[in-house]
């Protein structure tokens, strides 16, 4: 793979006061039309050029330094080209420092991006074992990894609406996805978030507290320009009475617009269009239609019988690794029992249970111990069977 490095050492170049003097003057005399000496010019980004594109336009980043600052922009030679900088208000001050951050971004703007491998294929058939009902949305994944490895292209999967009740293991799914992809995820959570511009393009400084959006910010911020963004609970994004949020979110699943969208607060296009968005939700009909239509819905059932079970098996597993496997993995009677939770809830019970096992000096978990853990995670009366599960064989078992 044929790399760029940057020109130059970390070490600033060490001028003479004479020199410092001439160049200074020339600067002020002349300031955009006067060309840098060699070794002040922007370097080449140090990343694969043809398998990596711009998140963000580094050029575009000057263009807004030097509006503010009414002069060029020389960037680590501003201390010996440039003439002082103009006083901001505490609002341009952020908006002039988080521009001069991206400038020193040091690949310029530029992130690798996701090409199908044997590996990737291999990693989501593995993902594909431990989501039991996630298997039609995996095959997705799996599909267009393959097309991209078949061509040579870059992976493109389609937006996606992860569409069931609580506790299906949505969210977690999203991250295992991610996991074998190889690339980062940025989970937003859309129920807590009161402000759609804010999460998608953020603010111009006329706003009180404007800042970048957090999606454009995660691509500035991240490696890669093909990451998974999790918008969890896309159907419970609220904010003030004067906005459309949805319309807002919209910029970012048409494609036109997400190749070039404008962070409103630096006021510098982002590439947001090789992103893997998985949305979750609960109620479509919450949902408009020109959203629905652009997303590509698959319907996850509440987990039942056998792949109940399987569930309660992957969770259990773990926590156990996560106990640095001092614990014994639960045997199937105990895991039935536990199945009885809602798998959101599963986790928090499993934990209980192996403090009342510790407490008894104990690394197995009895059924004794999953009823004592329902009695402070849920409480009786929601420990009840759903599905397969026989309760009052399991009573009887447990001594009840």
């Amino acid at each position: 793979m044929t790399t760029h490095r940057r020109k130059g050492s970390p070490e600033r170049r060490v001028y003479k006061p004479a020199d410092v003097e001439n160049l200074v003057l020339a600067t002020e005399e002349s300031p955009f039309a006067m060309e840098p000496p060699a070794e002040a010019s922007i370097p080449e980004p140090a990343v694969d050029i043809v398998s990596s594109i711009p998140v963000f336009d580094h050029a575009a980043v000057i263009r807004q330094i030097e509006l503010m600052i009414g002069r060029r922009w020389y960037g680590d030679r501003e201390e010996y080209l440039g003439s002082p900088l103009p006083s901001f208000s505490e609002s341009d001050q952020l908006r002039f420092d988080r521009l001069v951050a991206l400038y020193h971004d040091s690949q310029e703007g530029r992130r690798p991006q996701l090409f199908g491998t044997d590996g990737i294929v291999a990693a989501l058939t593995q993902t594909r074992r431990l989501c039991p009902g996630f298997e039609a949305v995996i095959d997705l994944v799996i599909r267009a990894t393959l097309l991209s490895k078949r061509t040579g292209t870059p992976l493109f999967v389609p937006p996606i609406l992860l569409l069931g009740p609580p506790g299906t293991g949505k969210t977690h799914a999203s991250q295992l996805i991610a996991r074998a992809l190889g690339t980062e995820i940025h989970a937003i959570s859309c129920a807590t978030n009161s402000d759609a511009q804010a999460l998608v393009v953020g603010h111009p400084t006329s706003w009180k507290a404007a800042h970048m959006g957090q999606l454009t910010e995660a691509m500035a911020m991240g490696s890669t320009a093909q990451p998974v963004v999790l918008l969890d609970e896309v159907d419970k994004l609220s904010t003030h009475s004067s906005e459309k949020p949805y319309h807002t979110l919209l910029t970012v699943l048409e494609g036109e617009t997400s190749r070039a969208l404008m962070d409103e607060f630096v006021r510098v296009p982002f590439d947001l269009s090789g992103v893997v968005f998985v949305a979750t939700a609960n109620d479509v009909d919450a949902l408009p239609d020109f959203i629905i239509d652009r997303l590509t819905v698959f319907t996850i059932a509440q987990p039942r019988d056998e792949a109940l079970l399987a569930v309660a098996g992957l969770i259990a597993a773990n926590i156990v690794a996560e106990l640095r496997g001092c614990v014994a993995k639960p045997t199937q009677d105990v895991l039935r029992r536990a199945a009885r939770q809602n798998p959101r809830r599963l986790g928090k019970l499993l934990r209980v249970a192996f403090g009342f096992a510790a407490a008894d000096g104990r690394d197995a978990l009895t059924l004794g111990d999953i009823v004592a853990a329902e009695t402070l995670v849920a409480g009786a009366a929601q420990a009840r069977p759903i599905g397969f599960l026989a309760a009052r064989g399991e009573r009887d078992r447990a001594g009840q």
